[in-house]
């Protein structure tokens, strides 16, 4: 019999965390998951469990006692008297949260290869009429699920705003519903059917394109108990049906159900299954009980009735304890097939004949600065969101088998985000960089990668490259937060047009362009003179720094290190002149845009602490503890003490035809 291809786990999976579940779901069934979930650890192990104290904290509920449809015997809550529900207004649930967190795991794990490049993180939710009927009393049902779903789809926009569409899945899990249909438990909207299939859709609808969308339809399972053992899959298939029909966006994926005894007539219902040009069939026929054999039974029945789909077990197995995971995982693997091959996970950068990634040259050899470790650790401030816009972009155009050069890249800071977001992607980087010190942070980071490449700029661009990868020339160009210090624009983007390949782009960030529509946020750079004009009023009226006073009076000191500060912080070019120099180097420029990011005074400090002898070089060297304190007494003049500022950056688009 031939296997089912691909496989689908429903979400709760009992291991230590979510990087346990990752690599555990990866080494077994990396190759027939389209989707990976992280498990619903911890607290969330118990489904909806840890939703209860949300509700019992709101001072508009109050408790009341268990009822029919109370979730694990706990006492249900009715709304207090005089207490209006629409005034109620859930805060966090934690949905987002943890899901972010755990998208990070995942994101790191698929960089380093440990999970495929085409799967997606799958973040299970459970519809809101779970919660509310299990922790509501009847009479107040109706009144509370309004303010609990906005409480939802808020946590849902975190989620969408906060992990790349194009990694991420959303599972709606549907069970109560379910009960409902059934008869099993009441429901506070008059057509039942009507109320489920509408209450699924609008869930649906707001999940944006490019993002999957998927239901888990659930009975509960046999191992903890159902609302109702159904004689058959036609509920399951009516609001499959509905849904496929109701929603105006596609429905990636639908996971049923199946119980161990189902047989023939069981499956029936699935002759009338019409889901949808595109989407994705789970059963959840496989079952530890009874193993392989019971599930190729159930497969060979269910293929009497419906064809293509993927295998699953009929739940998830948060309550199953952590001694059946690695079973069911191999259960999955040995009744399944993988996954067709992508051509775009098997693509690699291949660097041309005769170009050694990094070259034996004296700054390879020598040891790690601390100046640079330094420097790299300023990618976790806040302010580096200013790349995120360009990441996105490179994450949008760059193929498998592409290679990007990364212009004045330094330590590697944009390498290390975009790795996260395009995870194995097979995109080669060159970084070049004049700064020795840099790049030897950056071979400490990434030595051994057989897809980065490190050149230092010591001539010409053509000459770090040297004649293999210059004739093969490159697929992109980027560079950001360093095209400021190179004082002849003009000349740079000639070189990167020599080694563009036709059809490639460049991408630049900046933080210190001006616009001649003026801006009302601060240019980074433009800060630095502020901060000295500050520091220098200071010593002027701060009897703590009267003995540097005498210094203001030295015209060439001032002017020395006035000159030394516009060296490291040059003065912003205008706009004007990086679209003259792009197009002078025969490139297209295809868009220009701005944005405002919220930077931190403390990390904004803790930045140029790294470069206080070009901020206040003239107070001296030996009194530097003196220097780092008027620094951020003047950045707090600066910016009345507040504890953000805005920045603003500019980002540009080129093409060469």
């Amino acid at each position: 019999m031939e296997s089912p291809v691909g496989a689908h786990l429903v979400g709760s999976i009992p291991l230590g965390s979510a990087e346990d579940v990752f690599r555990a779901a990866a080494t077994t069934l990396g190759d027939r998951l389209r989707r990976m979930p992280d498990g619903e650890t911890g607290p969330r192990s118990d489904w909806i469990v840890w939703q209860y104290p949300v509700f019992s904290a709101l001072p508009q509920l109050e408790i009341a006692t268990a009822g029919e449809t109370s979730y694990r015997a706990l006492p249900q809550l009715r709304l207090r008297e005089g207490e209006a529900a629409e005034e109620m207004a859930f805060g966090k649930l934690g949905y987002a949260q943890t899901a972010l967190a755990s998208y990070d795991t995942f994101a790191t794990l698929k960089r380093d290869g440990r999970i495929p490049q085409a799967c997606r993180f799958l973040v299970s939710l459970p519809t809101p009429v779970a919660p509310v009927s299990a922790f509501v009393t009847a009479d107040d049902q109706a009144r509370v699920e309004p303010a609990y779903e906005a409480g939802m789809l808020e946590e849902v926009r975190q989620i969408v705003d906060g992990i790349p569409h194009d990694q991420l899945a959303i599972q709606w899990d549907a069970r109560y519903e379910f009960a409902m249909l059934e008869g099993a438990m009441g429901a506070w909207f008059a057509d039942v059917r009507a109320g489920v299939v509408e209450r699924l859709a609008r869930l649906g609808g707001h999940v944006p394109a490019g993002v999957e969308l998927g239901y888990h339809l659930c009975y509960g399972d046999e191992d903890h108990g159902r609302f109702v053992e159904p004689a058959d899959a036609r509920q399951l298939v009516e609001v499959a049906n509905a849904l496929a029909a109701t929603l105006e966006r596609l429905v990636d994926f639908v996971h049923i159900p199946v119980p161990e005894r189902a047989g023939d007539a069981w499956f029936a219902p699935l002759d009338d299954l019409r889901p949808g040009s595109g989407t994705e069939l789970y059963l959840g026929l496989l079952h530890g009980s009874d193993g392989a054999g019971g599930a190729r039974r159930r497969i060979e029945a269910a293929r009497e009735h419906v064809d293509g789909f993927g295998v699953a077990t009929e739940c998830g197995w948060g309550r199953g304890g952590a001694a059946a995971v690695t079973g069911l995982l191999e259960l999955h693997r040995e009744v399944s097939a993988p996954l067709p091959e992508r051509a775009a996970a098997e693509g690699q950068a291949v660097w041309p004949e005769g170009f050694t990634p990094v070259p034996e040259e004296e700054w390879t050899a020598g040891g790690v600065d601390t100046g640079g470790v330094e420097y790299d650790h300023v990618e976790g401030h806040g302010w580096y969101a200013n790349l995120d816009p360009t990441v996105e972009d490179l994450a949008a155009n760059l193929q498998a088998g592409d290679i990007l050069l990364d212009y004045s890249g330094g330590t590697g800071i944009l390498l290390d985000r975009l790795r996260l977001r395009i995870g194995d992607r097979r995109v080669g980087t060159v970084i070049v960089d004049p700064s020795p010190t840099f790049l030897r942070v950056a071979l400490e980071k990434f030595r051994g990668d057989p897809l980065v490449a490190l050149r230092l700029l010591k001539g010409s661009l053509e000459d770090a490259l040297g004649p293999a990868l210059a004739g093969r020339g490159v697929d992109a160009v980027v560079s950001t937060n360093a095209i400021h210090l190179y004082p002849d624009f003009d000349a740079v983007a000639a070189t990167w047009a020599q080694v563009l390949k036709p059809g490639g782009h460049v991408y630049l960030c900046s933080g210190n362009v001006t616009d001649p529509g003026g801006r009302r946020e601060w240019l980074l750079d433009q800060t630095v003179d502020a901060i000295n004009d500050r520091a220098e009023d200071l010593v002027r009226s701060d009897r703590t720094y009267e003995r540097y006073e005498p210094l203001l009076q030295d015209r060439e000191l001032l002017e020395h290190h006035a000159a030394v500060r516009q060296q490291a912080f040059p003065a912003p070019r205008a706009l004007g002149d990086y679209v003259t120099g792009l197009t002078q180097a025969g490139l297209r420029v295809t868009e220009m845009r701005e944005a405002t990011i919220d930077a931190s005074v403390h990390e904004w400090f803790d930045f140029l602490s790294a470069f206080h002898a070009s901020v206040l070089g003239w107070i001296p060297d030996e009194a530097v503890h003196d220097r780092l304190r008027l620094m951020r007494q003047a950045m707090e003049v600066l910016f009345a003490q507040r504890p953000t500022f805005e920045a603003g950056w500019t980002y540009i688009t080129a093409e060469k035809p």
